[in-house]
């Protein structure tokens, strides 16, 4: 098939309908965008639409991206304020280009829109820093309505962990944060430390919250999660 006819084709295609087809061969591989991207001036004309990068799911997009196809579709998606790729942007400019300031933006702007992982991290950096800051990152954390489901919980609280430490993993991490200061006695638990355990099983990388979800007050267990976090960045830190 030409590229004529295949232009022609795509000129007859509703605009919306020609909008899901990119977003999902962008979802699919970055590869599929560009060679659907290239095969003709319908479909390159519709790729300038943000609203495609704004939902495309980065699911298949490596956490650090090397190919170029790559790194230019995370860039439209950055550009297009797509909740997953802020939250990734965030990621590595706090604890990799040792650019806080913006990393802490995007995060925030993710955990506006909703973006679990971004709520869980941003909250947690806000804890780490105590004061006022540290009230806020409880406030803005209790978003995830974890309190009235133990199974809710763990099943969140250990995605976010999982997908932490995924991306830590995968990037030379320079940066790390101070663990917070437990102010809260209000209960009786103790939410100790993972141990720096190179298993690569899921329940190793669940940081064993099965056994930590459920079981003290809110701000006891989001004192104890910011300090398994700070852990976790220890673990990774290049010295």
């Amino acid at each position: 098939m030409t590229n004529k006819i295949v232009n022609d084709i795509a000129r007859l295609l509703p605009e919306d309908m020609l909008s899901e087809i990119l977003k999902h061969a962008a979802s699919n591989s970055a590869a599929d965008f560009v060679n659907a991207r290239l095969s003709c001036k319908a479909v390159r004309a519709a790729s300038n639409y943000d609203q495609i990068f704004e939902n495309v799911s980065m699911e298949k997009l490596n956490f650090v991206p090397w190919r170029k196809s790559e790194k230019v579709l995370q860039k439209r998606c950055e550009a297009a304020q797509n909740a997953e790729a802020l939250y990734r942007k965030g990621m590595m400019d706090c604890f990799s280009l040792r650019e806080f300031e913006f990393g802490l933006h995007c995060l925030k702007k993710a955990a506006e829109k909703g973006h679990v992982e971004a709520i869980y991290t941003y909250g947690i950096i806000l804890i780490c820093f105590g004061g006022e800051l540290r009230e806020q990152g409880l406030r803005i954390i209790s978003s995830l309505d974890l309190t009235n489901s133990s199974k809710r919980r763990t099943r969140i609280v250990t995605s976010c962990r999982l997908k932490t430490e995924n991306l830590l993993s995968n990037m030379w991490v320079y940066a790390a944060l101070t663990e917070p200061t437990r102010i809260s006695r209000s209960c009786d638990s103790d939410i100790t430390e993972r141990p720096n355990s190179s298993s690569t099983s899921s329940e190793g990388q669940a940081w064993e919250a099965s056994k930590n979800v459920g079981y003290c007050c809110d701000p006891c267990f989001w004192d104890g999660e910011a300090t398994l976090f700070c852990s976790l960045l220890r673990k990774y830190l290049i010295n």
